[in-house]
């Protein structure tokens, strides 16, 4: 079956989906005889269907050979701290000729995919520009804020954000499902004292409390917490543990919203620990060893993975100057989509040259 889903032509030369479906494919198909010839290798099933493979393909199929034309895997998340690393930066120009363009994405995505956030420069410090911006990322996803939303101070405030108070490290919409993936904010002016962006790796920190304190990790991996977002005129509500891990450890997701998370009612053994936790996260987020610290300029754009790193801001002065961001999300396939598009692109180009 799996020579013949991965290797097999019959499929649509446009899109290039399988015209089978399992049910066309006896239950109890087995290969009943082999025959190399060459390059090709002849496959005889069991219904009656003489089936021609490439030698080289089935070989790549099972990890023998590498491919030629296999897509370039994107890099490995490194955890970080400030101490290690500093504010990535990518200029935004480069983005934009065509002569540097596939170069810069290329090194754009590579820091996302490692370290989870970079800061775009000399972008347009225009109102809406994000939407020409996020498009070597990907599409714009709307929320309930809408496709872009305004962060400035307002009379009525319906996010704390929308205030000058300081927001302490938190991923943004936990109380979504699905989450939002990545945050554009863009600054479209900033001349009012303080209002400093934060940036803070959730890996790192969720890795640090598996070593710290082991126990409190695993409720924190395991307990549902309720995220809620509820102003009366509109209502979300999402479940889902505060450390998402996949079945292997792998790091998935961290959400963490002190201002919009509820503890289940279980035993208060365990409601102990998940506290113990939870405070143990939010002093190791906020810790200035940790966190990345960026005065953002006019024409900056902050972009942070809202699965893995965190994001705040110091308090500003709103009485002394103006502070106006946009800000906009896209999905997570939209990077891996350009990744492996721009690597295409590149050696198809080098081959050409």
């Amino acid at each position: 079956m799996q020579l013949l889903e991965r290797l097999s032509a019959h499929v649509d030369a446009t899109n290039r989906q399988r015209l089978w479906e399992p049910l066309d494919v006896p239950a109890d198909l087995e290969v009943v005889g082999v025959e190399q010839c060459g390059p090709a290798v002849l496959v005889d099933f069991s219904d009656g269907e003489r089936v021609e493979f490439e030698l080289s393909s089935i070989l790549q199929l099972i990890g023998v050979e590498g491919s030629a034309h296999a897509d370039v895997p994107r890099p490995a998340p490194r955890p970080w701290t400030s101490c290690d690393t500093a504010v990535p930066l990518v200029d935004y120009r480069e983005l934009c000729d065509p002569s540097t363009s596939e170069e810069a994405l290329i090194a754009a995505l590579s820091t996302f995919f490692e370290l989870g956030c970079f800061v775009l420069t000399n972008t347009p410090a225009e109102v809406g520009a994000l939407r020409e911006i996020t498009r070597p990322f990907g599409r714009i996803s709307a929320t309930n804020f809408g496709e872009l939303f305004d962060v400035r101070t307002e009379p009525r405030p319906v996010d704390l954000a929308y205030t000058p108070v300081a927001l302490s490290a938190h991923t943004d919409q936990p109380y979504r499902a699905p989450v939002p993936g990545l945050q554009f904010l863009h600054a479209i002016l900033n001349d009012a004292p303080g209002g400093a962006s934060t940036m803070v790796d959730g890996l790192a920190a969720a890795d640090a409390l598996a070593e710290a304190d082991p126990e409190a990790h695993a409720v924190l991996t395991t307990l549902p917490i309720e995220f809620r977002y509820d102003i009366g005129s509109d209502m979300k509500r999402a479940d889902g543990p505060l450390i998402e891990r996949a079945a292997d450890g792998t790091f998935r997701q961290i959400r963490f919203s002190p201002r919009l998370d509820f503890a289940p009612s279980v035993d208060a053994d365990l409601l102990d620990v998940y506290y113990r936790g939870r405070r143990w996260l939010a002093t190791a987020l906020n810790d200035p060893t940790r966190q990345l610290n960026y005065r953002m300029r006019s024409g900056d754009v902050v972009v942070v993975d809202n699965h893995r790193v965190l994001h705040g801001r110091t308090a500003f002065d709103p009485t002394r100057g103006a502070r106006h961001l946009q800000g906009c999300y896209i999905d997570h396939d939209g990077p891996l989509t350009a990744w492996t598009l721009a690597w295409r692109r590149l050696n198809e180009r080098k081959r050409h040259e």
